[in-house]
């Protein structure tokens, strides 16, 4: 009976554990990242970010990289912080970085690390950690990872944190890009009233929060605590306030912005304001850097100062990223007019991230198809947010890698089928993206939509879901229509509920599907109405 006993307190033990280790497992998301605890016998123990550890094996196919190189698993060393994705329980796809074994970057080379300020065509300034610059050039071999994967230099921002590799120590040219995207955009632009700090636990203590949405200031908490330390950059009205000496601010508003760090909200900018608030959203018809001040289109005058909160893309960025015949919202304090800016919020997008992107939307008549090449005729191209015609031809090009949807049999087509379409001697149109001439991807119809019902609309996702009247949804908020007439973003007062379901969606270049998009993401999109008919997950 002992015995027994025994054995079943074992086995009861045992299940337990299983279920704590599948609660807490990395194989419910199907990847792993922290850091290298031992690598012993073809296994690696790694230790999670929270502590946790795990001894995993490997798959026979297993891809081992090191600073975006293959490597072995013998390379791969304690203390390595890596990422790894799984496949059931045991590894597919390891990689790390190393910063002290120079192995894996050419003898000589060398790493910078920093912000992008700006982005000119092939020229990219980057801003170091002491505030100084230098410039750097990239060239068509120059490659860009972002969270684990290769993508193209298009997807760079102003304002991204990044390190730029070097196969040659005397060189400017980029042979690498490695964007840290996890930290680089904010979460939220809050205003609130500080209530008090805690210098020991290093919280700060908010009250009234309001978060900015449609254009306005809405109430999203009642009381919340945020950490903060001396790190965080603190200003009221262009001057520097001491770490020591924030809690003496009590009950005064404040702006801050945050971003999320592993779960957590982590202020990056804190402003205290010091006189009466104004809020505008307007153009920026004209900026004077030497000056520090901007005018709108109603004329008011507003300074930058060393404190100003600028938010472009999400990003904190800046002044020199603010463009005349931006559209911003800008929260201004003073009295008359005497204004100094607290935040400015650039709403402007596009296509392109950046003056290094050719990709294109056309609507277009598909005159002729041929295999891995197209004919467009009297097509239509998105140019800076509307419609612009051509009563020409132009040739296109497509590959084995091109995304091509057929919309009115609602099934994705082959190479084979898609250049078989010309032998039915009908007419078929299609919503085109390009990455020059190149088809990245094409959804095909049989009929062509009216371009006039269309606008181009911009903002933020606020939630998705599957309607049971238009399929697959998602609601927007921030929402802003190009106006043709006025040429300028039109804020929309409340969210805007549009459907996705028969989309051309792209992230990153490629087609992705709607599960892929996520509360949070900006988007670009052309619809009619209600509906989407390209959509850029920016």
């Amino acid at each position: 009976m002992r015995k027994i006993l025994s054995l079943t307190i074992i086995f009861v033990l045992s299940f337990c554990t299983l279920v704590h280790a599948d609660q807490f497992s990395p194989y419910l998301d199907n990847y792993i990242e922290g850091y290298i605890k031992d690598v012993l016998d073809g296994t690696v123990q790694i230790e999670e970010y929270d502590g946790t550890l795990h001894t995993l094996n490997f798959s026979n196919e297993a891809i081992y990289i090191i600073d975006n190189r293959d490597a072995m698993l013998i390379d791969f060393k304690p203390g390595m912080e890596v990422y790894a994705t799984l496949k059931g329980k045991k590894i597919d796809y390891i990689e790390s970085y190393s910063t002290q074994n120079t192995g894996y970057i050419p003898e000589g080379s060398k790493v910078r690390s920093g912000t992008i300020q700006k982005i000119d065509r092939n020229q990219i300034n980057l801003r170091y950690i002491t505030g100084d610059e230098e410039t750097f050039h990239t060239t068509p071999a120059t490659q860009v990872t972002k969270n684990g994967q290769i993508t193209s230099l298009n997807t760079l921002y102003v304002g991204d944190k990044v390190r730029f590799l070097f196969d040659k120590i005397d060189s400017n040219v980029i042979n690498k890009i490695q964007v840290d995207n996890q930290y680089t955009s904010i979460k939220s632009l809050y205003k609130a009233t500080m209530k008090s700090t805690d210098d020991i636990s290093e919280n700060i203590s908010l009250v009234n929060l309001k978060t900015l949405k449609n254009g306005k200031w809405e109430k999203t908490n009642n009381y919340t605590t945020i950490p903060y330390n001396n790190e965080v950059p603190v200003y009221s009205n262009g001057s520097k306030i001491e770490y020591s000496d924030l809690k003496y601010y009590a009950g005064k508003t404040v702006y801050l912005v945050v971003k999320d760090f592993f779960g957590t909200e982590k202020i990056e900018r804190l402003v205290v304001k010091d006189s009466y608030e104004y809020n505008f959203s307007d153009k920026i018809e004209d900026i004077n850097f030497y000056s520090d001040k901007f005018e709108l289109s109603n004329k008011k005058n507003i300074s930058l100062n060393d404190g100003t909160i600028i938010i472009k893309n999400s990003r904190l960025v800046d002044k020199y990223s603010i463009n005349s015949k931006s559209d911003a919202f800008v929260v201004a304090e003073g009295r008359n007019n005497s204004l100094s800016a607290d935040v400015v919020y650039i709403y402007n997008e596009d296509i392109n991230n950046s003056s290094i992107g050719q990709n294109y939307i056309y609507a277009s008549k598909l005159d002729e198809i041929d295999t891995y090449s197209v004919k467009i005729e009297d097509f239509n191209v998105l140019n800076e947010n509307e419609w612009e015609s051509f009563d020409s031809e132009k040739d296109l090009y497509y590959d084995e890698d091109t995304y091509i949807y057929d919309l009115v049999n609602d099934k994705k087509l082959t190479i084979d089928e898609f250049s078989s379409l010309d032998a039915d001697h009908k007419k078929y149109y299609g919503y085109i993206y390009s990455d020059g001439d190149r088809i990245s991807s094409i959804y095909v119809n049989d009929k062509m939509d009216s371009l006039s019902r269309q606008r181009t609309t911009i903002g933020m996702v606020e939630s998705l879901e599957n309607n049971a009247k238009i399929g697959w949804a998602i609601k927007i908020q921030d929402a802003k229509d190009w106006s043709e007439r006025k040429e300028s973003w039109m804020l929309k007062k409340v969210s805007i509920n549009v459907s996705i379901d028969k989309s051309l969606i792209i992230k990153d270049g490629k087609r992705i599907g709607y599960e892929d998009i996520q509360v949070g993401d900006r988007v670009y999109m052309v619809r009619d109405d209600i509906y989407s008919k390209v959509l850029i997950v920016k």
